[in-house]
């Protein structure tokens, strides 16, 4: 079954790869076939083969986040307010492109039992979505609270539609391809899988044109309080 899972993978990053790829090469060849004489078609070739290498790297990047995901880790008490201050700070540039404003909601002196790093992860492809799938103007919330420990992203975006939201945390599935340009669809797949590496939930809530809501609730040990 694991290996069929992989040969699977490999099979979808192969399709990924194949694409860009190809672009890439015809867009080399025109511009060695004489295009390079004309400065203003150079130029536009040449734009559109950056487009098609930062797709390239954006993919390469999550295949290697989805590597790092591939295994619980260690879990530790995390410190919550710590981690959605340091997915603020990451995101702030992208936010401030679109003057997006992200508020944060975090109850005081709250733990998730959780792998640091994963956890950051799950923030980053969260907010990073929600600030991608919104309008300029708009807002973006993360909350989080105790007793259970629930993580919440929340946007005022476009929203998804209810026979989209099933299919979301697949591999490479992208909702509307002419709105995520640049985007590998692997960022839900990668903050699922950790979900279930932490024995942890997730839901999703949206409307179109209203936006979306992410809850994930971390399933505490026994007995253990937080703090």
């Amino acid at each position: 079954m694991v290996r069929e899972d992989k040969s699977n993978f490999i099979a979808e990053v192969s399709h990924e790869l194949r694409l860009p790829l190809a672009n890439v090469k015809l867009l080399v060849e025109t511009l060695l076939d004489g295009a390079l004489e004309d400065p203003a078609l150079a130029r536009s070739m040449l734009m559109r083969t950056k487009d098609e290498v930062s797709r390239l790297q954006n993919l390469v990047t999550d295949l290697l986040s989805h590597e790092k995901a591939s295994s619980a880790g260690r879990f530790v008490k995390v410190n919550v307010a710590d981690r959605v201050a340091y997915v603020k700070e990451t995101t702030a540039m992208m936010a401030q492109a679109k003057q997006i404003q992200v508020h944060t909601d975090i109850e005081p002196d709250l733990f998730f039992r959780a792998n640091a790093e994963q956890l950051d992860q799950i923030l980053l492809n969260l907010v990073e979505n929600a600030i991608k799938f919104t309008p300029d103007k708009g807002k973006v919330c993360i909350k989080a609270s105790g007793k259970p420990d629930t993580l919440i992203v929340s946007d005022t975006g476009i929203g998804i539609a209810p026979a989209e939201i099933g299919k979301i945390f697949q591999r490479f599935y992208r909702v509307d391809r002419s709105k995520t340009r640049g985007s590998t669809g692997l960022g839900l797949s990668i903050v699922k899988h950790i979900v279930d590496l932490h024995g942890a939930s997730i839901d999703v809530n949206s409307a179109l044109g209203k936006g979306s809501s992410f809850t994930i609730v971390f399933r505490s040990p026994e007995g253990e309080a937080n703090g």
